[in-house]
């Protein structure tokens, strides 16, 4: 189900393309719209996860989320000699 907000500010044309291909790559997933002071976060979530982000902030930019990476501790043994 989409519900359609209205906003003080609008997407760009390329935002909006973005959204359809998100919606595209997640045909099943629910996507939930976060208003920022700045532009929106577009959330397509699968089984109460997120699978991905999207930012769109008001000047056009489109930023795509990024692959959290751990970091490695520095207490943690090295298995890369096993």
């Amino acid at each position: 189900m989409c519900q359609v907000v209205s906003m003080p500010d609008e997407l760009s044309v390329e935002q909006t393309r973005e959204i359809v291909r998100l919606r595209r790559r997640h045909p099943r997933a629910e996507v939930i719209v976060h208003h920022k002071r700045w532009g929106i976060i577009v959330e397509a979530r699968r089984r109460g996860h997120a699978v991905e982000l999207e930012r769109f902030d008001w000047t056009g930019a489109v930023t795509p989320d990024q692959r959290v990476r751990p970091r490695r501790s520095a207490h943690l043994p090295d298995h890369h000699g096993i």
